[in-house]
């Protein structure tokens, strides 16, 4: 996929044999790991998950030094035999493309926030041209974003025919929900720097005034003014319930690459409300129903949520079209000609 077409053709050959995906965040990337397998299941690919050491370490030297021992034995195990690999997190950030060169060019690294929030080593401009440089033949992973933002980044570093872009993996969407039975509006995640609380203070009087119930649900969460918080680590079924409950999500991200909530709500049939980023306008369409025009300006959203709400099935095509969209788009990466 180009910035803000479809996908890019320049693949890496056909198929012969199992996708093998290794994700040391087992955690953190299972709903993802999850639907990429469904993604390659629904058009007859078969897939298998690698043993991992869980990178999820915390700020333990020790446990750190022990999962970047077991990703490095991880990848030199599997770049010399011929099936593809898919990298679900680089763990070593840009250094992790060197380090899959894969000897019949089926190693495929999933770069999800090319510019963390926090700063990471791995991460920086610094090390995505150190690694480019040691760009020097075909055995060179493919870089795998999902989001035309992460896409123009990494476009930057490495070469054309080694940056792709695919849609994220979903499973395709229920019905649209009943938003008169779900007087609900959500925020669903772990707190992160980059969540707006001003915003969510300032549109929370317009929301309530609208006949809204303002919540928020995740662990990490500060008290917001006019929110119900519900501070602590959810479930997979508390999150699913939450969901369940609401009649749309918010998105008060100041800066995001994509959003896996944002498609978990789609999924069960929620719209989506947020600023219109490159992400949710491959997912739902350029001047989607949903997308705030004016961000610190409460009326804005509170149109949004209206819109949103009032036109759900009209999101929930543009899901469908897009989880379909994406079933393709990792065939025809895993598929394509070698190059």
């Amino acid at each position: 996929m180009s910035g803000s077409g479809s996908f890019t053709q320049k693949g890496v050959g056909p198929l012969t044999a199992p996708v093998r995906i290794y994700n040391p965040l087992p955690t953190v990337l299972e709903h993802f790991v999850g639907r990429l397998q469904e993604c390659f299941a629904s058009t007859g690919i078969e897939s298998t998950t690698l043993p991992s050491a869980n990178g999820e370490v915390g700020g333990s030297h020790r446990a750190k030094a022990a999962a970047f021992a077991s990703h490095l034995r991880t990848a030199r195990r599997h770049v010399r035999t011929g099936e593809p690999n898919v990298v679900a997190w680089p763990l070593l950030g840009w250094w992790d493309m060197p380090l899959w060169r894969h000897r019949t060019r089926r190693s495929f690294v999933v770069v999800h926030d090319p510019e963390p929030l926090v700063p990471q080593n791995g991460l920086s401009p610094r090390a995505a041209l150190n690694a480019a440089r040691l760009v020097t033949n075909h055995e060179w992973p493919h870089i795998v974003t999902m989001s035309p933002e992460a896409y123009a980044i990494a476009e930057k570093f490495f070469p054309p025919d080694r940056v792709h872009l695919a849609a994220h993996p979903m499973r395709s969407p229920a019905a649209a929900a009943a938003a008169n039975q779900r007087p609900v509006v959500l925020v669903l995640g772990q707190y992160k720097p980059a969540r707006d609380l001003n915003v969510m203070s300032a549109i929370a009087p317009q929301l309530r005034a609208n006949g809204w119930q303002p919540v928020v649900a995740g662990r990490g969460w500060p008290e917001v003014p006019g929110w119900r918080v519900i501070n602590r680590f959810l479930s997979r079924n508390e999150f699913t319930e939450l969901l369940d409950a609401s009649a749309v999500l918010l998105l008060p991200y100041q800066h995001y690459f994509q959003s896996g909530v944002a498609l978990r709500a789609l999924e069960c049939g929620i719209p989506v409300v947020g600023r219109e980023t490159g992400f949710l306008r491959s997912v739902l369409g350029p001047d989607f129903n949903g997308a705030v025009q004016r961000w610190d300006d409460p009326s804005s959203w509170a149109f949004a949520v209206d819109r949103a709400t009032a036109d759900a099935a009209g999101q929930i095509a543009a899901a469908q079209a897009y989880a379909f969209r994406a079933t393709l788009d990792w065939r025809g990466l895993i598929e394509r000609p070698l190059t």
